[in-house]
C-alpha cells in the first residue's frame, strides 16, 4: 500500500511540474506579445500562460516564436526578456 501511495504521489507531483522559460519579446500589437522562445516553444496554441507572472493566452506558434495575448503584453517592447510559465489547468472532476 505504500508503494502505491508513494508512486500516486510521485506521478501527481510529474504532471504539476511547471514548464518555465526565457524568452525575447519580437513585436507587440493589439496586446499581443510575440515571443522567440528558442528550442524551449513547447506550447500549442489554445495553452493558458502566465507572461511575467500575469495570466494569458497562446494565440499562435510559428516554429519557435509564439504569440501571446496578455493583459500585461502591451507594457513590453521588442527586445525585452520575459519569463513564460504554463498556467495551472483547472483540475475536473467527476
Amino acid at each position: 500500500m505504500k508503494k502505491i501511495i508513494i508512486m500516486l504521489a510521485l506521478s501527481m507531483f510529474v504532471a504539476t511540474a511547471a514548464f518555465a522559460a526565457e524568452g525575447k519579446v519580437v513585436s507587440v500589437a493589439d496586446g499581443a506579445a510575440v515571443v522567440e522562445m528558442g528550442t524551449d516553444a513547447k506550447l500549442k496554441m489554445g495553452a493558458a500562460v502566465k507572461l511575467n507572472g500575469k495570466g494569458g493566452k497562446v494565440t499562435a506558434v510559428k516554429g519557435t516564436k509564439v504569440t501571446i495575448k496578455a493583459g500585461n503584453a502591451a507594457g513590453l517592447k521588442a527586445g525585452d526578456t520575459v519569463k513564460v510559465d504554463k498556467a495551472a489547468s483547472s483540475m475536473q472532476g467527476c
